[in-house]
């Protein structure tokens, strides 16, 4: 099929599909995020989807009216998926990050946390994860936007502006040292709750009462993330292992990511897109370059990507090539019974037998 049949469609979907980040809240809307002004101009209101949130921080206000958010309102969290698996809402890196520091903000974070886990995901490339893929980062321990974050917000001159109000530069690159906002696997951390709330909106598996519910349930202390109901815990933990297995690692979004990041290396090669096109465009921007472009294997990988699930490609990719790495996001919360900390997967046999299903699906893959 031809590719402008495809840009004509994408142009489409973009003319009529409002941007996320412009919506107007509204009682059914349970997944947006936006600025609402107010008189003071020193002050302001975001809306998310766990509240409300009035914003007088100089610091913060900078950074949120900053062009290191703005770009981030334009890369996906889900990559190049979006274009071809709708998700019932955009989802993007922006409306996760600032997320996670809503949840934050809701737990008592200290300042420089916040301003860490605003930050913590502005240093993706375009599409997301695919970084990953294209510049052979093999690590599952961090991605290889963590490698690059400190050059990143140098380029952006965050260095600078955090300086202006003596935050430390070092500690906001290394969001690790924060103990709210990022913790190992299978734990709970700020960045990890967001993305799963996020998620069970996106599924169905959870509806705004439901977050209510577990961040209610939810407690953090002393470097602690942990839930007093087990039904609170489970729930989340489900999303987490439905979202492994059909959504983050599932074969489609290995096969687009591994198409689009092929798309992107040939697009390098021929001078196409630029380094900077990659660590400082938007998706939609190098999408509709690549849409355009006559270049065979390009033309190729986008049309593998539009008719992905036609003519078993993914399954002929499968055997013709070695799967990129799957990463096993599955949750096993703590939970506090009679002041005694436990996994859920020690008091739940079920869980643990559907927890350890989808960890051994994932790993057998690798």
């Amino acid at each position: 099929m031809s590719k402008y049949f495809y840009f004509f469609i994408i142009m489409l979907h973009l003319l009529i599909t409002p941007s996320l980040h412009t919506k107007q809240s509204n009682d059914s809307d349970t997944n947006c995020t936006h600025l609402n002004t107010i008189a003071d101009t020193n002050q302001f209101i975001i809306s998310t989807l766990y509240g409300d949130f009035t914003v007088i921080e100089p610091v913060l206000i900078e950074l949120f009216n900053s062009s290191t958010m703005e770009r981030i309102k334009h890369v996906r969290q889900y990559g190049a998926e979006d274009y071809v698996i709708k998700q019932i809402k955009e989802y993007t890196r922006y409306e996760h990050c600032v997320g996670v520091w809503a949840l934050l903000r809701m737990y008592g974070a200290s300042l420089e946390e916040q301003v860490a886990g605003l930050l913590h995901d502005t240093s993706h490339t375009v599409f997301s994860h695919v970084g990953d893929v294209l510049f052979k980062h093999k690590s599952m321990l961090f991605s290889y936007q963590d490698t690059i974050h400190q050059w990143y917000l140098q380029h952006q001159n965050i260095d600078s502006l955090l300086a202006d109000y003596n935050i430390p530069f070092d500690a906001i690159c290394n969001h690790h040292k924060h103990s709210m906002l990022e913790q190992n696997l299978p734990d709970i951390c700020a960045d990890r709750l967001e993305y799963n709330l996020h998620a069970g909106i996106l599924t169905n598996m959870l509806t705004a009462d439901d977050i209510k519910i577990i961040l209610n349930d939810l407690m953090y202390h002393e470097g602690c993330w942990f839930f007093v109901t087990k039904e609170s815990a489970k729930k989340l933990a489900l999303v987490s292992l439905f979202n492994t297995e059909f959504v983050w690692a599932s074969p489609a979004a290995q096969y687009i990511t591994q198409c689009i990041a092929d798309a992107l290396e040939r697009a390098l090669s021929i001078k196409l897109l630029t380094h900077d096109d990659i660590h400082f465009s938007t998706d939609d921007i190098v999408w509709n370059t690549l849409l355009t472009s006559d270049d065979p294997i390009i033309v190729q990988s986008i049309d593998n990507i539009m008719n992905h699930t036609q003519d078993n490609r993914i399954t002929t990719y499968q055997k013709k090539q070695p799967l990129i790495q799957k990463k096993f996001r599955g949750l096993d919360p703590l939970i506090k019974e009679e002041n005694e900390l436990k996994r859920l997967t020690d008091i739940d046999n079920k869980y643990k037998k559907e927890y350890n299903r989808v960890k051994t699906l994932v790993e057998q893959s690798l």
